[in-house]
């Protein structure tokens, strides 16, 4: 994380802390966590075609879900789904979320949620580096024999409003790989 949304996040965290108590966050941060997967576990269920499973899993997670149908059915031909990707020069890994065509262009598609809107792409903070940082993993990992120059960030909203799909064309792509490459350097750096 660059320092100043380190900050921002470190703000965040304290005045949680002051409204719930340090118990009543570790407790909100922990539902936010297992609503994450919950619904990236029905995302894989409806992908895989498993639609009663999904249908169970979505009862904690109905807004995401609804968030989302206007995307997915901008999504075909899913070609990986919660992937362990590596770039072994770089010397990283990552889980990719989804790798699928959106509107007909091969993407990383990582999944967010969120309690507030998130209107552009800006609003995602990092997540267009992490996207970056898996297209040049997959790009690299011999297991993957596909290349991919596009990418999606799409937010879903827990009151089920529209999810915001932030595409990412493949020159933003590489803007991204280059600010990417330059967090990876710092990190190197300082480890």
């Amino acid at each position: 994380m660059s320092p100043q949304q380190n900050f921002y996040l470190e703000r965040w965290k304290q005045k949680m802390i002051l409204e719930l108590g340090k118990a009543g966050f570790d407790e909100y941060t922990k539902n936010l966590f297992l609503q994450g997967e919950l619904f990236h576990a029905a995302l894989e269920s409806i992908f895989l075609s498993e639609e009663t499973a999904a249908k169970e899993q979505g009862k904690d997670i109905s807004g995401y879900l609804s968030s989302v149908q206007h995307v997915l059915k901008d999504i075909s031909e899913v070609k990986a789904l919660e992937s362990a990707v590596q770039h072994e020069t770089l010397q990283y890994l990552g889980l990719v979320d989804c790798v699928a065509k959106y509107r007909g262009q091969l993407c990383v598609i990582d999944w967010k949620t969120s309690e507030k809107p998130k209107p552009s792409l800006k609003n995602t903070f990092d997540n267009p580096l992490q996207v970056a940082a898996y297209i040049g993993a997959i790009n690299h990992d011999a297991s993957y024999d596909f290349q991919v120059s596009c990418g999606l960030v799409v937010v879903a909203y827990k009151n089920g409003s529209p999810a915001h799909p932030h595409f990412m064309d493949p020159d933003l792509c590489s803007q991204y790989w280059n600010q990417w490459l330059l967090r990876l350097e710092e990190y190197m750096d300082r480890n």
